[in-house]
């Protein structure tokens, strides 16, 4: 909602600034009329492109507060564990066609000693796989998919 407000007084101000250095005339009316349909305008597009975002932000408040938390193997990162299930994530990665919803959540970020960020989020189930065989984890925004790891490992 700021950032919209703040794009509109900045379009407002820019079209006075525009509108002072205009000089009368008939073409100059049709001029201004014209460019204030189009700050109304995009006004409007950065209203609707609030609310978007103000719907998404209410979406992941809710998951946040619903989902389970996995804990993350903090000794090497590349496992998840959750209700007695341990999972080591692959490299191999997931388009978001391929995961159904989203089943938990870690929720951790990082950097690590060669100085990358990580920021782990929601773990899904994947279509047609039992959740008891595998997992999709968001990493960085890729989704990395993450099998049951033996318990004789």
């Amino acid at each position: 909602m700021i950032i919209s407000v703040c794009c509109t007084v900045c379009l407002l101000i820019a079209s006075l600034v525009w509108f002072h250095g205009w000089e009368g005339g008939k073409n100059s009316v049709n001029k201004k009329c014209l460019f204030a349909v189009v700050i109304v305008l995009v006004s409007l597009i950065c209203l609707s492109a609030c609310g978007a975002l103000r719907d998404t932000a209410d979406k992941n408040k809710a998951l946040n507060e619903s989902l389970p938390y996995y804990e993350l193997n903090a000794a090497n990162y590349d496992e998840i564990s959750y209700n007695g299930l341990t999972y080591t994530i692959t490299d191999e990665c997931l388009e978001m066609s391929e995961l159904q919803e989203e089943i938990g959540q870690v929720s951790k970020r990082f950097k690590n000693v060669a100085g990358e960020d990580f920021s782990f989020g929601y773990v899904y189930s994947i279509v047609d796989v039992d959740i008891s065989n595998a997992v999709a984890v968001n990493i960085n925004n890729e989704y990395r998919k993450a099998d049951i790891k033996n318990n004789d490992e």
